[in-house]
This record gives C-alpha cells, sequence and structure tokens, in this order.
C-alpha cells in the first residue's frame, strides 16, 4: 500500500513537471517568425528593402513579379504581422507603398512600384532583404557620343546567374516549330546552374550561356527557314569560357526566354499588329508575369499562379515533385502551360475553377464520367412525344431519326447515315395528318425537338410576275 501511495502521489508531480518542460521547449521549438518593421533605403542606384523579423527564416521566401501593374509579392509561410498596419508608405525611388495581407498561416508582402522590374531576395540573419533591379524609367540615361552609322550597345539582359564553378558541357541543341508559328530554340543544359545572358543585335539575338562549353558535334550553323517561322538559322560557337548562340530573325518579332529544371527555350514569334489582341486568334492572352524558383513543389508553384490569377485550384493528391523555373514577361496561362508540360499534367476548367492533375488521371476521369452517363441514359425512362410537321413529310424525318434515309428530304440535302435516335428509342409516322410519335428518354426527345424546328421550315420560292403591255 505504501508503494500504491508513492505512486499515486508522485504521478502529478510528473505531469506537472513534464508540462513544465513542454512550457520551456515550445517557445525555441515552435516559435514563428514577426514581422517587426520593413525599412527601404538605396544602395549603389538600387532600391533596398528590409524586412525584420523575429526569427531567422530557413529559406528565401518565394515571389513572382506583376508587369501592370507594377508590383512585386513575397509569400512567407508561417510568418505573421506585427507592424499593427496593413500598408507602408514608404515612396522612395521605385518603390510606392507595401501592402502586408495576412491569410491563415502565411503572410503576403506586395510592392507598388512606379515602373516594372525584376528583384533579388536574400537572408542576412533574421533579416530578409529585398533589392530591386534599377528600372529604365529610374535609371540616369547614359550618355553617349551621336557618330554616324553607330548603333548604341544593345541591353544585355541576365537571364540566370552563373554558379557552376567550372565550364559544363551542352547537351544539346534542337529546334521546334510552337504554337502560331513561333521559332523555339530548345537547349539541354549539364544543370539548372548554367548562367544565361540575352541581348539584341539588330534583327538577331545573342544568347550566352556563362562558364558552359560546346561540344564539336553542336559547333555549326542550324539552317531552320524551312519550318516556316521568324527564325532562320540558328549558330552555335565556342567564346572563351562562353558557349554563343547566334539567332537570325526576319520580320517584325517578339521574344521570350524561360527555363524548366534542366532545359532552356528562346521562343520567337511573330509580334501582333493589333495591341488590343481583338482579331489575332488563339493563343496567350493572360496578364504578364516574370517567375524564378529553385527546387520548388510543383503544387507551391501551382498555388502562386492561383493566387496571382484569382482562380481556385483543385490540384489531385497525386500530383508530386519540384521543378526549377525561370520566367520573364510571360503571360501567366502560358507559364501555367509550361509547368504542366514538364510534369505530364493537364487542366480542366469549370468557371473560375481550375482542376489539375495528371493526364492519365484526367482521361480516366472522363471516361468513367461518359460511362456513367451512358448507364443513365440505358435507365432512364422512356417518354412518348409527337410531333405536328407542316412542312416536311414525316416519312423523310423518321427515316433521318432511325439512320435508314438514303436520298435528300424535299427541302434537299445529302444522305444520313448516322442515327439519331438512343438504342431504346423508336419512331413511327403517319402520313394522313404528317405527325410522328416518337418513343425516347428526355434528353433524347429535346434533340429531336431541336432538329425539326430547324429542318421543318417553309421552302423559300421565287415570286415571278408577267404583265402583258399593249401599245
Amino acid at each position: 500500500m505504501k508503494h500504491l501511495h508513492e505512486k499515486l502521489t508522485m504521478k502529478p508531480w510528473r505531469v506537472l513537471l513534464a508540462g513544465l518542460s513542454l512550457a520551456l521547449v515550445s517557445p525555441l521549438t515552435w516559435a514563428a517568425a514577426v514581422i517587426q518593421s520593413i525599412t527601404s533605403s538605396q544602395q549603389a542606384g538600387s532600391d533596398v528593402v528590409r524586412i525584420e523579423l523575429s526569427e531567422p527564416l530557413a529559406l528565401v521566401p518565394a515571389g513572382f513579379v506583376v508587369q501592370a501593374p507594377p508590383r512585386i509579392a513575397i509569400d512567407l509561410p508561417g510568418v505573421t504581422s506585427a507592424l499593427g498596419r496593413n500598408m507602408v508608405d514608404l515612396n522612395q525611388g521605385n518603390l510606392r507603398t507595401v501592402n502586408v495581407a495576412q491569410a491563415g498561416e502565411r503572410t503576403r508582402l506586395v510592392l507598388n512600384l512606379r515602373q516594372p522590374t525584376t528583384y533579388k531576395a536574400q537572408l542576412q540573419g533574421k533579416t530578409l532583404i529585398l533589392v530591386l533591379d534599377p528600372s529604365p524609367a529610374s535609371s540616369p540615361a547614359p550618355v553617349t557620343e551621336a557618330k554616324t552609322g553607330t548603333a548604341t550597345s544593345p541591353e544585355t539582359v541576365h537571364f540566370a546567374e552563373a554558379k557552376n564553378a567550372a565550364p559544363l558541357a551542352l547537351k544539346d541543341i534542337d529546334f521546334r516549330r510552337g504554337q502560331d508559328g513561333a521559332g523555339r530554340v530548345v537547349v539541354d543544359l549539364p544543370n539548372n546552374q548554367v548562367g544565361v545572358d540575352i541581348k539584341q543585335q539588330g534583327q538577331n539575338l545573342v544568347v550566352e550561356f556563362v562558364r558552359a562549353s560546346l561540344p564539336d558535334r553542336l559547333k555549326r550553323r542550324f539552317d531552320v527557314a524551312d519550318f516556316g517561322t521568324p527564325v532562320q538559322t540558328v549558330s552555335a560557337t565556342q567564346v572563351g569560357d562562353r558557349v554563343k548562340l547566334l539567332v537570325d530573325a526576319r520580320g517584325d518579332w517578339e521574344h521570350s526566354a524561360y527555363q524548366s529544371d534542366n532545359q532552356f527555350v528562346l521562343e520567337v514569334r511573330r509580334r501582333k499588329i493589333d495591341p488590343n489582341k481583338l482579331t489575332q486568334g488563339p493563343g496567350y492572352s493572360g496578364e504578364k508575369l516574370s517567375l524564378n524558383f529553385q527546387n520548388i513543389e510543383v503544387r507551391a508553384l501551382l498555388q502562386v499562379i492561383a493566387d496571382f490569377t484569382n482562380f481556385n485550384v483543385v490540384t489531385s493528391d497525386t500530383v508530386t515533385g519540384n521543378v526549377t523555373l525561370r520566367l520573364k514577361d510571360v503571360p501567366w496561362d502560358q507559364a501555367l502551360d509550361i509547368i504542366l508540360q514538364a510534369k505530364g499534367l493537364g487542366v480542366r476548367k469549370s468557371g473560375n475553377v481550375l482542376w489539375i492533375a495528371p493526364k492519365d488521371e484526367i482521361n480516366a476521369k472522363e471516361k468513367l464520367d461518359l460511362e456513367a452517363k451512358a448507364q443513365v441514359a440505358a435507365l432512364e425512362p422512356l417518354r412518348t412525344q409527337s410531333f405536328q410537321l407542316n412542312y416536311t413529310k414525316a416519312e423523310e424525318i423518321a427515316k433521318g431519326l432511325t439512320g435508314t434515309q438514303s436520298g435528300s428530304g424535299s427541302g434537299g440535302g445529302g444522305s444520313t447515315t448516322t442515327k439519331i435516335l438512343s438504342p431504346r428509342g423508336s419512331v413511327i409516322y403517319e402520313t394522313r395528318t404528317n405527325q410522328l410519335f416518337v418513343n425516347d428518354i428526355p434528353s433524347k426527345l429535346e434533340e429531336i425537338q431541336q432538329l425539326i424546328s430547324k429542318i421543318d421550315i417553309p421552302v423559300r420560292q421565287v415570286l415571278i410576275e408577267a404583265r402583258i403591255v399593249e401599245a
């Protein structure tokens, strides 16, 4: 009894000690970062935004760039705000304000800009630093000497930074014809750390792969004029520790570039004449954005696009994997298409809801839906409906519904070889009253009603009038 009493009296103390230990450990283990301040400054002509946090972040947060209206969005998962307001007025350089929006366990910072630009993010202890690239409108114009016949040097776009210590060989260079007659130069990279610089020289595009080498089999000139795109030739050469790709294009064109994992794609397409896109036909017309992610989960990337487009996205549980993606000034619908193609995914749209899943899963579900509809039609009760015809013979319509009509009706036309009735449907006609009696499922009866309303119409006639005039 004494031992039992000791056990019973010590148990509450053990529970209390365990509770104290959890109370001491939880602030260290479960502490969430809190935004304490947001400030800005200018350094070397660039706008720098500093976000002070109570705890250091484990990874550089993801974000995306919007061209119109110009803004940069940064998502901070597991971070809350202690600012006490949802807008911070910076009003410096290219910066206007910063909107702070908290939803659940995530806080989004939206930098409202005067001009669209890109940015670089880095972590320094408990501080997240955003360095905005100088925009053309805010940067001072360079002073150049006017010389006859000499053009100013083209601006080089640093598409991706080189992170390889030594040059690595490119795997392959390919050319394909894309949508709407666009020329696509596809380069297979050794990894996703190869630097890429892009610049335009007159009618040519120059793409340089930094710290890369070119195999002898790829040191040649590709004649691609027969593809019917603006691109005529693609030449690949080795210049120092860089691989230079010279793309010769003709006509009025524009270009875009993106990288998915170890594949870089340069797309050159004819420029659309109508800026309002009223007569351009099919193509990508979404709002442009820029994305730069290293080894990000596909589900998280789809969520970024969903937040950008205000679409509701339903992602299947079978969507997994990571992707490395670099996109600059690309319509969001094209960005989504690139992600889906890279991972073998498909999308179905219903209103403002996008369902994303592997293509095989979507095809299997659609097949099941069709089979279910067929089963419902097989079990659906039959109804009988009469149709009074005024201008067309009931016999001709009956033959058309059963697929036995071999000639044309009174109004002319071709032969009919397809049965309109369901497998359980039947039709009889009455020549005396020119009526049809159809026994079928309700959906087929409605379809037949619409068909008869288009067929049973008066034949157009020509009135010829003659007059005799006596002189």
